[in-house]
């Protein structure tokens, strides 16, 4: 991933799971970015972001997993209405969710990221959906 734009940075992904664990997923300044998540479980995704040089408002993230190509769970996530240029992190927790259980979604699925400023895309990742059996 480590992708960004001038305006927009991705830090990292907080996996907050059900059992109270947490799990940091680096994002900024990496070659591949591999999110793991046993099947079944209930957990809630923090990501930190840093905005530099502008204003963006209407700030939005759009996530597509994939199966063979085909998108199999897609999202569209509001982050917040106005962020100014800082070097604070900012921090957005979005609502929980469930990953499937079962043999056939076990294993990896190619998934990507995109981030809007209103109708402005402002960059596409690529990452790594792993959904693991549960121990």
């Amino acid at each position: 991933m480590g992708k960004h734009h001038d305006d927009l940075e991705i830090i990292k992904f907080i996996i907050n799971f059900e059992d109270g664990s947490l799990r940091d997923v680096p994002v900024s300044d990496v070659d591949e970015v591999i999110v793991s998540i046993p099947e079944g479980t209930v957990y809630q995704m923090t990501i930190v972001f840093q905005v530099s040089n502008r204003t963006l408002k209407n700030l939005k993230y759009k996530q597509v997993v994939r199966k063979g190509g085909i998108p199999l769970k897609t999202k569209e996530l509001y982050i917040g209405d106005e962020f100014a240029p800082s070097e604070e992190y900012h921090t957005k927790q979005f609502e929980k969710d469930t990953t499937p259980a079962g043999f056939l979604y076990r294993g990896t699925f190619p998934s990507t990221s995109t981030y809007f400023a209103g109708d402005e895309e402002l960059f596409t990742s690529d990452w790594t959906l792993e959904v693991t059996k549960k121990a």
